[in-house]
């Protein structure tokens, strides 16, 4: 990630370039999902690894704050698949949503499909596109 600021540097015409640190510890967990009752540190640091096709070592290590400026190939696995888990996490929520959108469509259809017409349309189409079935 990488800002560029409004800031010019002291000795050039040039702006300045501000790279943001990266949280480790939150992406590792976006990685790893939740901590399960059965998880130890070291399991889900494991599956964090796993997921990510890094070392148990580098996980560990960026996780406790020992590894501060990792090599770019960890750093890419690693942010990649914390990328990944974000648009999986979107992609369960729009389905929760979608299925939220249909349930309602067919109550209403239920009670009276003509009087709400437009409403169960509307929750129908809203459904449709949340599921990326979008023909558009």
């Amino acid at each position: 990630m990488r800002r560029v600021t409004d800031e010019k540097s002291p000795n050039s015409d040039e702006f300045i370039v501000m790279n943001p640190t990266v949280d480790w510890q939150e992406q590792i967990g976006l990685i790893a999902g939740p901590f399960r009752e059965t998880d130890t540190k070291e399991s889900w640091w494991a599956r964090a690894a796993r997921l990510s096709g890094s070392k148990f070592w580098h996980v560990k290590a960026l996780y406790k704050g020992e590894l501060k400026d990792p090599k770019y190939s960890v750093a890419f696995r690693i942010l990649s698949a914390a990328d990944k888990a974000r648009i999986q996490e979107a992609q369960r929520d729009a389905k929760v949503v979608a299925d939220f959108f249909n349930s309602h469509a067919q109550a209403l259809a239920n009670i009276d499909p003509d009087f709400h017409r437009s409403q169960i349309d509307a929750f129908v189409e809203a459904a449709r596109v949340l599921s990326g079935r979008n023909s558009a």
